[in-house]
């Protein structure tokens, strides 16, 4: 009688205790409540050392700003979309597929938070080429056109109303004099893709730099235009009045990059470079191109070195056989499902 008497004086007091537990949790629920809000993980991936950075004045910007993801995808979201079209690089190099023309926006929100180099690689690279492709093509397009009118011309045969003034603001948008075609094809030509990737790599610091996330500003250009959307330097020095230029999407900054390049003084070597590959019939080499850019870096010699580097490390140069698919898949707004 006495172990019964016990056993239930001991069962009443485990309940006690796990009661007053229960409530004490219950109690420290209601001060404290636990955050069940979904949170981003921090970057974990090392951004570029700043010997690398500073020559663009880029803030690097590890993490996640809520005012950058806005309408932006996430990697998970655009690997999603590749792996859906089937678009690798590998098949790409080696000429057994063609480069889709699926054109994005922005590059992921979170791209620094890709631990994996080669992941990050691949993913920068399938995201721009097909927008440098783009541009290309259309640049292919006009000098086409502008090499049938200059034919026309020589043959004293009737240019339409239509077309002169296509003429008239194609030399103006590269500045050049009217009808000296020669000077306009020297200036209206393409921008390999090796060339292209590597600057914007360089650039944007594989795309993590502050300003490639806020503003898909690629290529560190400066604006002093009060009109233009730009992102203020931090630490910019007392009295400069630049910013880096904005863009609304990523095939704006590449096509500010390209006329740049293209229309600029401090390129007119590479421009003339590239007009005696084409009387020569050759491909347009970006490696050799890129030794005519040592004024767009203060770093000169040793900037040209870096983007070469870039390109033969990751054998940018067969980038620059690739073709865009015929079939149209145009501006990716929303991810392929």
């Amino acid at each position: 009688m006495a172990n019964t008497c016990d056993r239930k004086a001991f069962n009443l007091a485990t309940l006690a205790m796990l009661g007053a537990f229960f409530i004490g949790l219950s109690a420290l629920q209601w001060i404290n409540p636990i955050d069940r809000t979904s949170k981003a993980p921090h970057a974990v991936l090392p951004l570029p050392g700043a010997q690398k950075i500073v020559k663009a004045n880029i803030d690097a910007m590890p993490g996640k700003d809520p005012a950058a993801q806005a309408g932006r995808f996430t990697v998970s979201d655009i690997n999603h979309t590749f792996s859906k079209l089937g678009y690798e690089l590998s098949p790409v190099l080696e000429g057994e597929a063609v480069v889709p023309r699926l054109f994005l926006n922005s590059l992921p929100y979170d791209l620094a938070t890709l631990t994996q180099t080669e992941e990050r690689k691949s993913l920068f690279f399938r995201t721009l080429l097909p927008l440098v492709l783009k541009i290309n093509e259309v640049i292919v397009a006009d000098r086409s056109k502008l090499w049938r009118l200059r034919h026309r011309f020589s043959l004293g045969q009737a240019v339409h109303a239509e077309e002169r003034i296509w003429l008239h603001e194609i030399f103006n948008r590269y500045s050049v004099k009217q009808n000296d075609f020669d000077e306009l094809l020297r200036k209206m030509d393409v921008v390999p893709p090796s060339l292209a990737l590597a600057q914007a790599a360089e650039e944007s610091g594989w795309g993590t730099s502050r300003f490639a996330r806020e503003g898909n500003a690629l290529f560190g250009q400066w604006t002093h235009n009060p009109n233009d959307k730009g992102i203020l330097p931090a630490g910019r020095e007392e009295g400069k009045t630049h910013r880096i230029k904005a863009f609304d999407s990523l095939a704006g900054s590449l096509a500010a990059y390209v006329h740049n390049l293209n229309t600029h003084k401090a390129y007119q070597k590479l421009r003339v470079e590239r007009a005696l590959m084409r009387k020569g019939r050759e491909n347009i080499n970006g490696h050799q191109l890129a030794t005519k850019l040592d004024k767009y870096s203060e770093r000169g010699a040793q900037y040209v070195a870096s983007l070469q580097a870039i390109m033969e490390k990751n054998k940018l140069m067969r980038f620059d056989a690739t073709k865009l698919d015929d079939t149209e898949i145009g501006d990716l707004t929303a991810p392929l499902i």
